[in-house]
Order: structure tokens, then sequence, then C-alpha cells
């Protein structure tokens, strides 16, 4: 039995194309939702989904774990409402639940910024680990972290055809209201490990972010887009640390 998990909050249409892909693949579909006011419990519906309701959190890992638990499946696909799954993805997917070699597939990701697949600046092959045996996988709380796993991993490597298709940003708005919400809880995670800002860092670190993205990993051969997104994941590395600077001005 394969189970499929989303943690969702207002993004009803994204949801329900993503459900679309996943038709005759899952046997069970589990939404873990933080209280949205659209049409979510309608879409559900739609799909006989078991949709749980949770309070509000900042960002999926806080809740990642506890969204997986409620999941009855033997193998379990971890989604998020703007990810969708190709044909060729499936049927790698539903053939590895039939081998004993494996308890974890880390999959690439393509990402869609502006309506565009970037394909170099560091945003591809972007792998996760996001199906699993139940109980072989756990993440901690940590942004952006990736799980600890217990047991193999099949990588699929760099493949476009065995990728989740992440529609994650539709606007420069969107992008930049991300930015603004990610920093802060980045900052603050900082913050309490122990790490304060210093000059050196508020100009090494975007400096970084340009050598990393736009000329080790090629963001020039995606175009204007490289460029935009390299500019303002250097613009968000400064957001980090000045909101690092502000935390420990408020402490």
């Amino acid at each position: 039995m394969i189970s499929v998990v989303y943690v969702n909050y207002n993004e009803a249409e994204k949801l329900e194309k993503s459900f679309q892909t996943i038709k005759n693949f899952a046997q069970e579909i589990v939404v873990l939702d933080l209280g949205s006011s659209d049409h979510t419990k309608e879409v559900c519906k739609k799909f006989n989904v078991k949709l749980l309701k949770h309070e509000k959190v900042e960002y999926v890992e806080l809740v990642r774990n506890y969204a997986i638990s409620k999941a009855n499946g033997d193998w379990i696909l971890v989604l998020d409402p703007d990810e969708e799954i190709s044909l060729k993805l499936r049927s790698t997917l539903e053939d590895i639940t039939k081998q004993d070699k494996f308890v974890a597939v880390n999959i690439p990701r393509k990402n869609i910024f502006l309506n565009k697949w970037i394909s170099h600046t560091n945003w591809w092959p972007d792998k996760h680990i996001r199906f699993f045996r139940r109980g072989a996988v756990h993440w901690n709380k940590k942004i952006h972290s990736y799980p600890n796993v217990d047991g193999n991993v099949l990588d699929l490597g760099a493949n476009e055809n065995l990728a989740i298709i992440h529609f994650g940003y539709h606007s420069l708005s969107d992008f930049i209201e991300r930015q603004n919400k990610y920093s802060g809880i980045e900052a603050e995670n900082l913050f309490s490990i122990g790490e304060r800002f210093s000059y050196f860092k508020l100009i090494w670190k975007p400096i970084r972010e340009f050598l990393v993205r736009y000329i080790k990993h090629a963001g020039f051969l995606d175009g204007f887009y490289g460029f935009a997104l390299t500019f303002l994941m250097m613009i968000y590395q400064i957001e980090i640390m000045i909101k690092l600077w502000e935390r420990e001005k408020q402490n």
C-alpha cells in the first residue's frame, strides 16, 4: 500500500492539480491542513482524502513527522501542494516497492521559477528523500533540512524524467514574500545555535552565493532567469544577516 502525505495551507488549486498526478498510484492520501480558509475541504472530499486539522506553523518540518505518522501505507510519498509527479516516476516508484533493496529514494526535483525550469544555478537536480518505507525516515525540526534515514537509499540521479516537478514561484512577489518569511526563520535558527552577526559574513555570504550559483553551477546558462535568481538569493543572504543583527539587538 502506498500513501501520499501533504501539509497544506490555503493551496487548494495547486493541491487539486497535484492530486490528479497521483490518481491510481496512491491507495491513501493524507492531508494535514494548517487552518486553510479556501476550498481545501471541498477538493479533499472530491478525491476521498484523509483530511486532518492542525494549528498553523511557520514551516513544514515542524509537523512533517506528525503528518507522516497518520499514514498507513507500507511506502510513503511526501509531496508539497505545489508539486506533481510524472507517469515515469510513478511507475519507477511502484517497481521499487516490489523490491527489498532500499528503504528510501532520493528523487531529483525540477524547480519552476517564473514559469521556467531552472536547470542550473544550483537548483538542479535538487534531490530530496521523498519516498520511503514507513518508519525508515525521520525529519528534524530545522527548516529545509534533510531527514535521517535508517537503511539503504536509492539515488535516481539527475534524470529529468524521474523528477518531482515543483511549481513553487509563479511571480516575483511570491518569491520575495517567501524570502522575507524564510530569512527570518533562518536568522532565528542561527541565533539559537550561537551564530552572531559580523560584517565579514554580511559581505562574504552574498559573494559566495554568486560564486556558487552563477559561476560554479553555471547560472548564466539559465539566461536572465539564472541571473535574477542568483541576485535574489544574494539578497536573501543579506536579509538573513541583517535579521540576525536585529535579533541580537532585541536580545
